[in-house]
C-alpha cells in the first residue's frame, strides 16, 4: 500500500511513469484526480516522491524530452510541469498529449 491516500478522491487517470528530477530518475505511479496530481514511487529508496501537486498550483504544462542520465534524450513522451512557486515536475509518461489536455482542462 502506498503512502498516499486516494480514498476519498475519484481518480480520472493513472499511469506507469518516470519521474526526473536532473540525473535521477524514479518509477512508480501517476495518478490524476479532481484537485491533485500524485506520484508514488515503486521504490522508495531513492526518494522520487510522494509528490502530490494540487492542480490549482500549476500554471503550465508541456511536451519536453524524458532524458537518460539527465543529459541523453531518450524519449520525446515527457511532460514537464510548471508550478506558481516555480518548482517543476518532469514525468515520463505514455500518452504525454493526453496528460497535457487533462492537465490544462481541468
Amino acid at each position: 500500500m502506498g503512502t498516499i491516500n486516494l480514498d476519498n478522491e475519484t481518480v480520472i487517470k493513472s499511469t506507469f511513469a518516470t519521474a526526473q528530477n536532473g540525473a535521477f530518475s524514479g518509477d512508480g505511479q501517476l495518478s490524476l484526480t479532481q484537485s491533485r496530481l500524485y506520484f508514488e514511487a515503486s521504490n522508495k529508496i531513492f526518494e522520487m516522491g510522494p509528490y502530490e501537486i494540487n492542480l490549482t498550483d500549476i500554471i503550465k504544462v508541456e511536451k519536453c524530452w524524458g532524458t537518460g542520465g539527465g543529459v541523453l534524450p531518450i524519449t520525446a513522451d515527457a511532460i514537464t510541469i510548471e508550478l506558481s512557486n516555480d518548482k517543476h515536475y518532469k514525468f515520463m509518461v505514455a500518452d504525454s498529449e493526453v496528460w497535457i489536455k487533462l492537465l490544462t482542462n481541468l
